[in-house]
C-alpha cells in the first residue's frame, strides 16, 4: 500500500472526527433532515464528502432518496427472516422495560441538569414564538453565552442567577438579545414584571435601543427620560 494513501486515510479520519465533535457541540447549529433553504434546495445530511459537510440536493432529487427508502424497507419488511430477527430484537428489547424506563428517567434527569442553560434557552424561545415577540434579528448565540454565564454564576456564587428580559415579555418586550440581561434571582424576583424598574446597578429601559420599545410605552419611557 502507498504510503501517500496512508496519510490521506489518516488526515480523512482525523477530519471526520472534528466535523462529528463538532456536530455534537453545537446542536442548535444543525439543519434538520428535509430542510428548505431560501434556493429551494433541501438538506439531505452531513458528510466529510460535501462543501462544508452539507449535502443539499434539489427537492425532486430529495423525493426520489425518500421513495427509494421506503422501497427498500417495504421489501426488507417482506423477508421472512429479516421479520423474525426484528421480532426477537423487539422481544429482548422491552424483556426488562421497567428496568429500562428506570434507566432512562436516570439519565434523562442526569442530561437534564447538565443542559439547564440549553433548556432555558428552548424554553424561553418556544414562549416568546408563541406570543410572536420573538425578534428576527436576535442572536441565539448570544443569549446561549448568557444562560451559559448564569449557570457558570449560580455555581460560584451560591445564589441562582437568572437571564432576564428588561422590558417584560408580558408588556411587549421582544426577546432580542439587547433586551436581555443577567440577574440574581432575589433582584429579579422584586424586579417582577414592572416595565418602568430602574436600578442602579442593573439594565433598565434606558439601556434597550429605542427600536426595541413597545409601542404602548414608547410616550411614557420618553417621559420619563426627559425628566
Amino acid at each position: 500500500m502507498h504510503p501517500w494513501f496512508n496519510a490521506s486515510f489518516t488526515e480523512r479520519k482525523k477530519r471526520h472526527a472534528e466535523f462529528n465533535k463538532w456536530l455534537k457541540e453545537n446542536p442548535l447549529l444543525r439543519y434538520k433532515h428535509g430542510y428548505v433553504r431560501e434556493d429551494g434546495k433541501v438538506f439531505c445530511g452531513y458528510s466529510t464528502g460535501y462543501v462544508n459537510g452539507e449535502h443539499w440536493t434539489d427537492a425532486e432529487a430529495f423525493q426520489r432518496r425518500l421513495a427509494h427508502a421506503r422501497e427498500k424497507m417495504r421489501v426488507k419488511r417482506l423477508d421472512p427472516q429479516y421479520r423474525e430477527e426484528f421480532s426477537d430484537y423487539i422481544k429482548n428489547r422491552y424483556k426488562n422495560a421497567d428496568m429500562r424506563k428506570r434507566k432512562t428517567a436516570i439519565r434523562k434527569k442526569k442530561w437534564s441538569n447538565e443542559n439547564k442553560p440549553r433548556l432555558a434557552l428552548k424554553s424561553s424561545n418556544r414562549r416568546t414564538l408563541k406570543r410572536n415577540l420573538l425578534h428576527a434579528e436576535h442572536n441565539i448565540l448570544i443569549e446561549e453565552e448568557m444562560r451559559k454565564t448564569a449557570e457558570v454564576l449560580t455555581k460560584q456564587t451560591g445564589v441562582e442567577h437568572h437571564v432576564d428580559h428588561i422590558i417584560p415579555i408580558k408588556h411587549g418586550g421582544w426577546h432580542h438579545h439587547e433586551n436581555l440581561q443577567i440577574l440574581p434571582a432575589p433582584v429579579n424576583q422584586s424586579k417582577s414584571s414592572s416595565p418602568f424598574w430602574v436600578s442602579s446597578e442593573y439594565k433598565d429601559f434606558r439601556s434597550v435601543p429605542q427600536s426595541l420599545w413597545p409601542e404602548p410605552l414608547i410616550d411614557f419611557y420618553l417621559a420619563i427620560q426627559s425628566t
